[in-house]
């Protein structure tokens, strides 16, 4: 049975889900973070892990305790009105503009899963790493294709609810778990390594827009 070290920072849902979806299929060790996962990892005699999965929209430094402060004293005002264009594309602009001042109040980014993924090098230069994100950008994709170790960003399936989004990963396990097995593999390393001169270049690129 392949080894997984799975690390997200939410405790509560996140990681009781993974574990019940995937515990069958590998043997997993979990954490919210890197270091306590390390200590599980070492308290273990001759438990060398396979895949690193982890959670991309990590911390990436303390959060920002007076923003958190006025964003819960805003109520979140976005229309639900399908009848018109114009308006959804309002809503949308307004959800993202929302999301991005929430994520920025926690101080979490696709720079905390990158960092994550220099210290899971570091320690395990041998061994794939998988990001595993609902809030993952185009941009944060090419970012992390280009990372060293990375052999794939997954999707998390993401729900109406958190039953839904229960119900929708359990009916993705299979895919998932055939995912994850290809990075174990490490199949076609040459593949690999265009994809990842590609992503450099299109994050140089990136770099020079922004």
């Amino acid at each position: 049975m392949f080894r997984i070290c799975f690390i997200d920072d939410d405790e509560e849902f996140e990681i009781p889900l993974f574990r019940d979806v995937f515990g069958e299929a590998f043997d997993i060790i979990t954490a919210s973070e890197y270091v306590d996962l390390k200590s599980k990892i070492e308290s273990r005699e001759n438990w060398t892990p396979d895949l690193f999965v982890l959670d991309l929209y990590f911390p990436s430094g303390p959060e920002n305790k007076e923003a958190i402060k006025e964003l819960k004293a805003e109520p979140l005002s976005v229309k639900n009105d399908n009848a018109e264009i114009k308006m959804a594309y309002i809503n949308y602009l307004q959800a993202q503009k929302r999301l991005k001042e929430v994520l920025d109040a926690w101080n979490q980014n696709a720079d905390g899963g990158l960092i994550l993924a220099e210290k899971v090098t570091a320690d395990y230069p041998d061994t794939p790493i998988v990001f595993y994100s609902r809030k993952a950008t185009p941009e944060d994709v090419i970012r992390c294709m280009a990372a060293k170790n990375v052999y794939s960003v997954e999707r998390k399936p993401t729900g109406k609810d958190s039953d839904n989004t229960i119900e929708l990963t359990r009916l993705a396990q299979q895919r998932i778990i055939n995912r994850f097995k290809i990075a174990i593999s490490k199949a076609d390393p040459a593949k690999l390594e265009q994809k990842k001169e590609a992503a450099q270049v299109l994050s140089e690129m990136l770099r020079d827009w922004n």
